[in-house]
């Protein structure tokens, strides 16, 4: 009804088409607990207030009060909504370690759906104008679209407003190829979730909560199921939300490059969850390191190397809030300082692996090298992903553990058919279109029939076949 309405009613006045999209984006959030669309909207209406008065102001002291006032705002609302309970009960245990004992606090705050993603939206809009990177928009429904946006309101790609903006303030046209390549996005992006995921879900929940049952092998099997599970889950939403951004005439960035085909950790984050990455790497990486770097005027200290030392600094910081964005967890927090540590690890042998590789004269490209770098960098994900998907670091480290034993070697005590089947055709699917910016991008196949053919299977498979009615894991984030 919105795509018709768009394209056929309103499709010669851009304000219109605007106003709808609101509307429609509201509706959308409004849908699940329309309670959280006034916080939605009172964000985003004290963000467009507050970069009119950033933008129009010269006084770089005042400016710099607006941008704190607006931090506040933005990461008080997420704080309280999304960690209110953790720092309560973090505090409560801390007391306890030293001898001071707290009733354990029984007030639940309900997490809003896409609060990091709004928030990450509205911070970059400021941040950007403040920098005088980007100017004010004075059209209060352009920037409150580019914030409220619904493809990307609930799990991204964290599209910022500098980037969505233009594209919201000029006329866009119906592009009959742009809009089949979106249909054909968003059925891979379904296929993924509803074939892939949704089947791979019950049999890693059923590892992960069962972990003491399984020998080494099934562990081992579990986490290769979460691996693909994490990936299709998320890259299918993401597929999704760009797909459906073109029905409407945008272009959103690319949020997934087949990263498990990455040769080094370095590698892997360039190529998964881009928008949050580049995000994390211009708004708090490049920053800290810009601050250390200036307050740092020694070549050396304690032995280490001023470049060395400020990119293990701000590594640390990054990771560290990498992992609290994903919930107010230890497990995450440590998920995201162990990726922290192998970049980290990675960036200082970095200059020695060249060095040696120049020395014996090795290729960097050769076909024994490049497999098996991918494969210790597929290891070290998968090691990192039991952090992520264990309920807490204990049962990660147990989990670990009863993998690490001689059953490793024998054979899974759950074979799931339909689990492998679909893992099967999702990993040969990404490798034979990885050149492509989605899997099923196959618009230039020579045979219209064999076209159809794939596109008709991939309905059957996602009508019959596909797994029960499983929520997007980004969803809690």
């Amino acid at each position: 009804m919105v795509f018709l309405t768009y394209w056929f009613v309103a499709n010669r006045n851009l304000r219109q088409q605007n106003i709808l999209l609101l509307l429609a984006s509201y509706v959308f959030y409004g849908w699940w607990d329309y309670r959280f669309l006034l916080l939605l909207v009172s964000i985003t209406i004290i963000n467009y207030l507050v970069g009119i008065w950033i933008d129009s102001d010269n006084n770089h002291k005042r400016r710099k009060i607006l941008l704190i006032f607006d931090l506040i705002i933005n990461i008080g609302v997420l704080c309280i909504f999304k960690y209110f309970n953790f720092f309560v009960d973090s505090f409560i245990d801390f007391l306890s370690i030293i001898g001071y004992t707290l009733p354990k606090s029984t007030t639940q705050i309900i997490l809003p759906l896409g609060i990091s993603f709004y928030t990450f939206l509205s911070l970059s809009y400021i941040i950007d104008i403040y920098k005088k990177n980007l100017q004010a928009n004075r059209n209060p429904v352009e920037v409150l679209l580019s914030l409220s946006f619904f493809p990307i309101i609930l799990a991204g790609p964290i599209q910022r407003p500098s980037s969505l903006l233009p594209q919201i303030a000029q006329k866009r046209y119906f592009n009959y190829d742009k809009a089949v390549d979106g249909i054909r996005q968003i059925l891979w992006g379904l296929f993924v979730k509803v074939a892939v995921a949704d089947n791979l879900a019950p049999e890693v929940d059923k590892i992960f909560q069962n972990y003491a049952d399984f020998n080494s092998s099934t562990l081992f099997l579990g986490i290769v199921f979460y691996t693909i599970q994490i990936y299709s889950d998320f890259s299918g939403y993401s597929n999704i939300a760009i797909g459906t951004a073109k029905l409407f005439g945008f272009n959103l960035m690319q949020n997934f490059a087949y990263p498990y085909f990455s040769r080094d950790i370095t590698e892997f984050w360039k190529r998964w969850h881009i928008s949050l990455t580049t995000w994390f790497r211009d708004y708090v990486f490049l920053p800290i390191s810009f601050s250390i770097s200036y307050r740092m005027r020694n070549g050396n200290i304690f032995g280490i190397k001023r470049d060395h030392l400020i990119y293990i600094s701000a590594s640390i910081i990054t990771w560290f809030l990498t992992g609290l964005w994903h919930g107010p967890s230890y497990s995450f927090i440590l998920w995201g300082l162990i990726n922290g540590f192998f970049l980290i690890i990675y960036h200082l042998q970095l200059k020695q692996r060249k060095k040696l590789f120049k020395k014996f004269g090795i290729n960097n490209n050769n076909i024994i090298i490049v497999c098996v770098e991918t494969f210790i960098t597929l290891c070290i994900i998968m090691l990192c992903w039991i952090f992520f998907r264990a309920d807490n670091i204990q049962e990660a480290l147990f989990y670990i553990d009863g993998m690490l034993t001689r059953s490793f070697f024998s054979l899974p005590e759950l074979m799931p058919v339909k689990a492998i089947f679909f893992s099967v055709i999702f990993i040969f699917s990404e490798w034979i279109q990885r050149e492509k910016e989605f899997a099923l991008q196959i618009d230039r196949v020579s045979l219209p029939a064999l076209r159809w053919l794939i596109y008709i299977g991939c309905i059957c498979l996602i009508l019959f076949l596909g797994g029960g009615n499983q929520k997007f894991i980004y969803f809690q984030f």
